[in-house]
């Protein structure tokens, strides 16, 4: 194929394989090529971006959770790939049927990742994001104003509080 075909709404009966490669290849990007460093065990220093609940145990698996949203003229969606501390991956693609923002899509995703890694038992989290917003919200480095923000930020923090330990960058 040359030329990729435009994204557009398909005609009853035409196969959707277009859509479902949109969305492989969305998640595969989330995947990240390098395992994340361990976490430092000087706990004096930490590093710009990251938010500890508390210093993850050695002794303690750590899950890793990568967040990312997806927004255009034909929808908004997110993705989240929740890495097992054995290597297993977990990949999960959502579709909003109304029109959310960036921020919203990134939060739904991290919201989902967070029940989800809970619901599998993880006592300590490691979580990426490229939304320094949220980042920055979560840590407490910038404010949310936004009614509709403030209250994604305040369930984010009430479903942290389920973990021994976690960070976020």
């Amino acid at each position: 194929m040359s030329k990729a075909p435009l994204l557009s709404k398909p005609l009853p009966g035409e196969v959707l394989f277009l859509y479902i490669l949109v969305v492989t290849d969305f998640i595969s990007e989330l995947t990240p090529s390098v395992a994340p460093e361990p976490a430092s065990s000087d706990a004096d220093v930490e590093e710009p971006g990251k938010q500890n609940a508390k210093q993850f145990d050695p002794s303690v698996p750590v899950w890793i959770l990568h967040v990312d949203n997806s927004a255009n003229q034909q929808g908004c969606g997110a993705g989240l790939v929740l890495t097992t501390p054995d290597g297993a991956k977990v990949e999960y693609a959502l579709r909003f049927n109304s029109r959310t923002s960036n921020n919203e899509a990134e939060y739904e995703a991290l919201l989902a990742g967070l029940r989800l890694a809970k619901s599998m038992r993880a006592k300590q989290i490691s979580i990426d994001s490229d939304s320094q917003l949220i980042v920055n919200q979560i840590t407490v480095d910038f404010a949310a104003i936004d009614v509709t923000m403030t209250a994604y930020l305040s369930t984010t923090h009430r479903l942290l509080e389920a973990f021994q330990a976690y960070e976020i960058r």
